[in-house]
């Protein structure tokens, strides 16, 4: 029997993120249609005159030659799809850009495809790029938890299971959901909500990305919704977000 060794594949991938190897070269976390979240060297890219260099950049959606390495594969061939230049030229999408790559990253494990994601991935980037780039942060962040298995009870009290009907509402982490209540005593809640924070939480598992233009949502409930969500995102990751810190600092909880 002859057993064929394929060492050389393609990907369609965004570049998550990237790092210093060697003198010229990268070691970039990818996120591909075909494998999911993974790690490949690309070789002299840090040269003025790669012809990688301009589709192996943070963010950028490429299409990739690959050729299998012992520990790492590597990157032979890049034709750049989409460079999302808006990113660059604005700091606040280009900090909401990375936090999305940060919560990709999080959430996901090494070569394990997931084509919902990458679609989650690639859509969000283009509004974050032109669109409500705080708001299509949420809705990456809304949506993600969900791809991931930890859709929050909207509903009804995590608790006890009878329908939300107050106009402040609790969020419990643990309990994966809003509790009513009579419940808060029992739970020891302290996270209190708008009841409009809820209602535009379910617009956003509700409606598409491409129509969250027409959603208008006060400064309030924007700030109530980042809390709201980095708290249940940091609590499943059991660490906190380097990229929502440095947004802190940055702006002074603007966002």
């Amino acid at each position: 029997m002859i057993i064929i060794s394929v060492k050389i594949y393609n990907l369609d991938a965004i570049v998550l993120k990237s790092r210093d190897m060697r003198e010229a070269d990268k070691i970039l976390t990818l996120f591909s249609l075909q494998r999911g979240k993974q790690r490949v060297v690309a070789h002299g890219v840090a040269k003025p005159k790669s012809t990688k260099r301009g589709a192996v950049q943070p963010f950028c959606y490429s299409s990739l030659l690959m050729h299998k390495g012992r520990d790492l594969d590597s990157i032979s061939q890049a034709e750049l799809k989409e460079s999302f230049t808006e990113l660059r030229n604005d700091l606040d999408r280009l900090a909401f850009a990375a936090q999305m790559a940060e919560l990709a990253d999080g959430f996901t494990e090494e070569c394990e495809p997931n084509q919902a994601i990458f679609a989650l991935l690639l859509s969000t980037l283009h509004v974050i790029a032109k669109g409500d780039a705080e708001l299509a942060l949420r809705f990456f962040e809304a949506r993600l938890l969900a791809l991931s298995g930890f859709l929050p009870e909207l509903d009804s009290c995590s608790e006890c299971g009878q329908p939300l009907k107050e106009a402040k509402v609790n969020f419990e982490q643990q309990l994966g959901g809003f509790v009513c209540r009579e419940c808060i005593s029992a739970t020891g809640v302290k996270a209190t909500f708008n009841r409009g924070s809820l209602e535009v939480l379910k617009t956003l598992y509700r409606w598409d990305l491409s129509k969250l233009h027409q959603l208008k949502v006060s400064d309030i409930i924007r700030k109530e919704l980042k809390g709201l969500l980095r708290a249940y995102i940091e609590y499943h990751l059991e660490k906190r977000l380097k990229t929502a810190e440095f947004l802190d600092r940055l702006y002074k909880n603007k966002y």
